[in-house]
């Protein structure tokens, strides 16, 4: 009688949209596949193109385009930037209407069910960071977690400075028994403050890095539209060994440049 093979079934668990959640880490992104080749692709070929427009040689044009592959690495340092600032922005909002709510009588923790109500009427896309968190802290609250926990794996998640002193002032005022109303407000006023201020430093910082970037993108341009325009004239810049010595140098002015303007307009506040 033959044996019976007896396969043992392999039982996968989905996760919940809160589980999912509770899992992301915001100092840290993850890209995809497509994005990889997304983002090397255009790191590439704009390489490619600067390397053609200084040199007018395919070779040296290819080496350029090899430093494209660090460019996904850069574009997550960006994406990651940007979901900081996007993440105090809502948090402030949460903040305010938490205020509200504590202000008319209400528990901190059904403060959190009614920041969520508002946070859903003011963001009209679900998947926006601050909903998903507050479901998650609804959901946990649901369950008897205790709310100095939630705030706090809120703030441990997002290692957003802003969360992080929220999270602190809040445990050490329901330790020691503090006034939640009165604390809740001049927490949330110095806070929201803070994040406006912020705010009002990177939308005038914003214009200058766009102003930076047209300078930088003008000395390219303009070596570009002459080559395509005097015919001759520029053909010494490619073709003899002063020319490749002076494009050389100029490209080297022109990345020193852009370092040195990313250097004086990345400022921590």
């Amino acid at each position: 009688m033959a044996k019976e093979k007896i396969k043992k079934q392999k039982i996968y668990h989905t996760p919940t949209k809160f589980e999912e959640t509770a899992n992301i880490d915001y100092s840290t992104y993850y890209m995809t596949k497509q994005e990889v080749i997304l983002y090397t692709a255009i790191g590439c070929f704009v390489l490619f193109a600067i390397g053609y427009i200084f040199y007018r040689s395919i070779f040296v044009s290819l080496i350029f385009a090899l430093l494209g592959v660090k460019y996904p690495e850069i574009k997550t340092k960006s994406i990651i930037s940007d979901r900081q600032r996007k993440i105090s922005n809502q948090f402030k909002d949460m903040l305010y209407a938490m205020q509200s709510a504590v202000s008319s009588g209400t528990s901190v923790e059904n403060a959190v069910g009614m920041a969520l109500e508002e946070m859903r009427k003011q963001y009209a896309d679900p998947n926006t960071i601050i909903i998903k968190e507050l479901e998650l802290m609804v959901n946990r609250i649901s369950v008897g977690t205790n709310i100095e926990e939630v705030f706090a794996d809120f703030a441990a998640r997002t290692h957003n400075e802003d969360v992080f002193t929220f999270s602190n002032i809040f445990e050490i005022s329901k330790r020691t028994g503090g006034n939640i109303v009165e604390i809740m407000r001049e927490t949330t006023t110095v806070i929201s403050e803070k994040i406006e201020t912020k705010g009002e430093i990177d939308t005038k910082l914003a214009g200058r890095k766009a102003e930076g970037k047209v300078m930088i993108a003008m000395p390219i341009l303009l070596i570009f539209f002459m080559s395509k325009t005097t015919g001759e004239f520029m053909e010494p810049v490619f073709t003899t060994f002063t020319g490749r010595i002076a494009a050389t140098v100029s490209l080297a002015l022109i990345i020193v440049g852009a370092l040195w303007m990313n250097k004086i307009t990345d400022i921590e506040v």
